[in-house]
């Protein structure tokens, strides 16, 4: 293979230079026509850019692979274009012997090395690369143009010290233990080899960036000195603030299919919301088991989806049956099935994990999560295959009999306690609760027999008021926004003259954030109607027992949830005798939170 491609050399020093551009083209479109490559490239260019179009980044795809064939070209035609004339460099001047050259992969960087050695003593710091024979090659070319090849710190420190310009890159290298500093907007690993030597050498640092004019003229500068007197990690930041003005204005010059993002230490999440509050508080409570698992530092964008209608559901959720990681960089149908507003956040962020909960956002899901190439997590069953999902949360009562390491059963709904002990005082100063023991009443709606549910709650509230008496207890009620109005009103009715209710809220009139977790968190009882899945599992969650009232029979998946849930919930039926409960401390919290963290840690 070294002889075949000095041979090649040969050859290309002999061709004229327009052929060896239109060589380096062709190496350049049969770089983006590699689905692998191209798909790297588009991820890392919308990670920097994440508000540019889909049309722009894959402009400036094609251009920095353009660019990078053009680039390979001219490092073995270097002595050909040094005749030729083709590069300027800016700032020159500013150079003395003994200093610091920085720069990352772009432009044509071998062509530009080989352009210092004509000015200055020069040598650069590289890393031995993984096909040998081009390692080999490329490493006595630049020995040919007089440029000193270090593969070591200690040889590289003998030439600064004989006052050479010393090279290194700033943007590939870094250890596991290098400093993360911020590189548009991410937390990147970023090596502090030329930082080190400045400091400990005392030696100015100066940037460098070049770009292509066009065909073979260069345009290079060389930017104002760094100060090493400051400290490392401030350096290693306006280093890179240097190089990100730069690509702003020069984007396709830079190597993007290089993974300078995948040792990335923060994460970008986004959650997709329906508007449906039970499904966007699971969202978030897996968003905070998230937070609390990984050692990243994690962003977050919520965005709302809506459908153009119905019809395009149904072709979303076809779109998702096929959507797979070829589908990187494309997400063209999501334009088809969603309002505008929804579809243009879509496309104007950038996402390392997508979480949804529901059916209806399990195709959105899929199709974005795969356009972006990010990790996806759904909560509760979705139509889709879950094989599709890289996380899926179910809870039991969804009846999953598939067993894989992707798949998690949990107990109830999803539930975090969010900012539990501000709204605990919040709800005792705004309502100004007294010190009296308490049970709260959480109150939905009839599921199928509204008859049934009216006559069962008129003889659960006389129950309810007779035992407030005789134990003491004062009420603590709140319906629901499924609650029907006329139901609303008989328990205002009923309950207008109860010496013993000190607090009710009626959502539909007005409705408070903290009321469910400061009713829940003062109460001595917690009672819930048995339709209310997220009330229950929530309650259970907050290590309380939920007092579980049958108002009408449960049929299919409430069923089967209270079926799921009988170790830790009470299910009292008529004729309501609240004497007889039994209350024990739940432990489906803890346990969820176990299930949960461990998915995570599989998943990053």
């Amino acid at each position: 293979m070294y002889n075949l491609i000095k041979f090649l050399r040969k050859i290309l020093l002999k061709l004229p230079l327009k052929f060896c551009l239109f060589l380096g083209k062709i190496i350049g479109w049969l770089f983006y026509l590699n689905n692998k490559k191209r798909g790297i490239a588009f991820k890392n260019i919308k990670m920097a850019f994440p508000q540019r179009s889909d049309r722009q980044i894959k402009r400036i795809i094609k251009r920095g692979f353009e660019n990078l064939g053009i680039s390979i070209i001219e490092a073995f035609i270097t002595p050909k274009l040094f005749k030729y004339k083709g590069i300027k460099i800016v700032g020159l001047e500013k150079l003395k012997k003994g200093v610091i050259l920085v720069g990352i992969h772009e432009g044509s960087w071998e062509l530009y090395n080989a352009f210092f050695t004509r000015y200055y003593p020069f040598a650069i710091f590289v890393k031995e690369q993984k096909a040998k024979a081009w390692d080999k090659f490329i490493n006595e070319i630049r020995e040919k143009e007089n440029l000193k090849v270090c593969k070591s710190l200690k040889e590289l420190i003998g030439y600064l010290k004989n006052d050479y310009i010393i090279g290194l890159v700033v943007d590939h290298g870094a250890t596991n233990v290098a400093p993360l500093v911020e590189f548009f907007s991410h937390l990147v690993p970023t090596p502090k080899g030329a930082v080190y030597l400045a400091k400990k050498f005392k030696r100015k640092i100066y940037p460098c960036f070049g770009y292509r004019l066009k065909g073979f003229s260069h345009w290079v500068e060389i930017g104002e000195p760094i100060d090493p007197e400051e400290k490392e990690e401030v350096i290693l930041r306006k280093i890179n603030k240097v190089y990100e003005d730069y690509l702003k204005r020069y984007p396709s010059q830079y190597l993007w299919v290089y993974k300078r993002f995948k040792r990335k230490k923060n994460l970008d999440a986004v959650v997709l919301n329906d508007e449906k509050t039970g499904h966007f508080k699971q969202s978030l409570a897996f968003l905070s088991f998230l937070r609390e698992k990984v050692d990243y530092s994690v962003k977050d964008k919520i965005i709302e989806i809506k459908y153009k209608n119905n019809l395009a559901k149904i072709g979303a959720f076809f779109c998702a049956c096929f959507s797979n990681k070829s589908c990187l960089g494309c997400g063209k149908c999501l334009y088809l099935f969603l309002e505008k507003k929804s579809f243009e956040e879509l496309k104007k962020v950038y996402a390392d994990i997508v979480i949804s909960t529901g059916n209806d956002l399990a195709c959105i899901n899929k199709i974005f999560s795969s356009y972006l190439g990010a990790k996806s997590v759904i909560i509760l069953r979705p139509n889709l295959s879950l094989s599709k999902f890289d996380l899926s949360i179910i809870p039991e009562h969804d009846r999953i009999t598939i067993d894989r390491d992707k798949i998690i059963k949990i107990k109830g709904a999803l539930f975090y306690p969010h900012r539990l002990e501000e709204k605990i005082k919040q709800c005792r100063n705004f309502f100004r609760l007294s010190e009296d023991k308490k049970i709260s009443l959480f109150l939905g709606g009839p599921l199928r027999d509204k008859k049934e549910f009216m006559n069962n709650l008129k003889i659960f509230l006389k129950q309810l008021k007779e035992f407030s008496q005789d134990k003491g207890y004062k009420l603590l009620i709140t319906t629901s926004r499924r609650t029907p109005l006329d139901i609303e009103e008989y328990l205002e009715k009923e309950l207008r003259d109860f010496t013993n209710l000190e607090v009710a809220v009626y959502p539909k009139k007005k409705n408070y954030d903290f009321v469910f977790e400061g009713f829940v968190m003062v109460s001595e009882v917690c009672l819930v109607s048995s339709e209310s899945i997220s009330m229950i599992s929530e309650i259970a969650s907050l290590k309380k027992t939920p007092v579980v009232v049958s108002l009408e029979k449960e049929e299919d998946k409430h069923y089967v949830f209270l079926e799921s849930m009988k170790d830790d919930i009470y299910v009292l039926k008529p004729p309501y005798l609240l004497k007889e409960i039994e209350l024990k401390e739940s432990s489906i919290f803890e346990e969820n939170k176990r299930r949960i963290e461990e998915a995570i840690k599989k998943l990053f």
